[in-house]
């Protein structure tokens, strides 16, 4: 199984996020993102938001979603500009990413069919998030 992690990343320039950290690689990495366009949805500075909140309900699957916004706009950060998604399923024992694509709010420009699926021990896997709330709390 992947292993996520979640850590503090900054664009030289750019505003900190953070990172998808999947196995020990950057998922920015493996996904080739252009962090100069686009930005991890968590940041520090908008984690008291209903916007933080409600993207980390959809992760955690405490809010039904098909897909995940990985990275946004880095202006914006509204899916209407463009962002890395991908589907997020959720089993007894794990949790699923697939099917990653850059999108905006009414079409698909790009799919990544050679890029996952990451499977993640569930436990594991919401313990990361646990963490990204303890350290956005701090």
């Amino acid at each position: 199984m992947d292993k996520l992690n979640l850590i503090l990343s900054q664009y030289p320039g750019g505003e900190p996020f953070y990172e998808f950290d999947i196995s020990e690689t950057p998922l920015s990495s493996i996904l080739q993102v252009d962090l100069k366009q686009l930005s991890g949805i968590f940041t520090p500075e908008g984690s008291d938001s209903g916007y933080f909140v409600a993207q980390l309900a959809k992760f955690l699957g405490k809010l039904t979603t098909e897909k995940i916004l990985l990275y946004v706009c880095a202006d914006c950060g509204d899916l209407g500009c463009g962002a890395l998604t991908a589907q997020i399923s959720f089993s007894e024992n794990s949790v699923v990413w697939n099917d990653f694509a850059y999108e905006n709010a009414s079409e698909t420009f790009e799919k990544y069919p050679n890029i996952g699926p990451f499977e993640f021990d569930k436990v594991a896997y919401m313990n990361a998030f646990e963490e990204l709330v303890k350290k956005v709390k701090n």
